[in-house]
């Protein structure tokens, strides 16, 4: 009986390390960088996960956890994701503001400066995938007025 216990242990954690590295395999991480044109706009990251083939139908992509934020995933399309960051720049209060500041909620793990972790759901059971290199764009710089001609 321990044997088998053993046996399906082994293969379950087996099975888990295999989805990570196929998951691994067929995605691209990438992020930009923005922020707005107007003072008190607000600035933000879009992180990017692009697949090169759907995720299988008990797999689904949740959260990510970068420069210290988590927030949820928004699916585009079957290949394409993205998570919305929004950060503390470009957030100025001016006189007699007495609105609150509002960021994407903070993460306590430390990671480095292009390292992410993704998490993902498979049959209510979670796991995780750690990005060491996230591919970065560059930033998004709005303009305060449109331009004129």
């Amino acid at each position: 009986m321990k044997r088998l216990l053993l046996l399906l242990f082994s293969i379950t954690i087996a099975s888990c390390s295999s989805q990570k590295k196929a998951i691994q395999e067929t995605l691209q991480t990438s992020y930009e960088t923005w922020v707005a044109g107007v003072r008190g706009g607000g600035s933000g990251i879009n992180f990017y996960v692009d697949l090169k083939t759907p995720l299988s139908k008990e797999v689904e992509l949740k959260k990510v956890i970068f420069r210290g934020y988590e927030v949820p995933f928004e699916k585009m399309d079957d290949l394409h994701f993205i998570a919305r960051i929004k950060t503390e720049g470009n957030q100025q209060k001016f006189d007699g503001d007495n609105s609150q500041i509002y960021t994407s909620p903070k993460n306590a793990l430390t990671l480095g400066q292009n390292e992410a972790i993704l998490l993902f759901s498979e049959k209510a059971k979670e796991f995780n995938v750690k990005i060491k290199e996230v591919t970065e764009k560059p930033m998004l710089e709005y303009p305060s007025a449109k331009p004129k001609f």
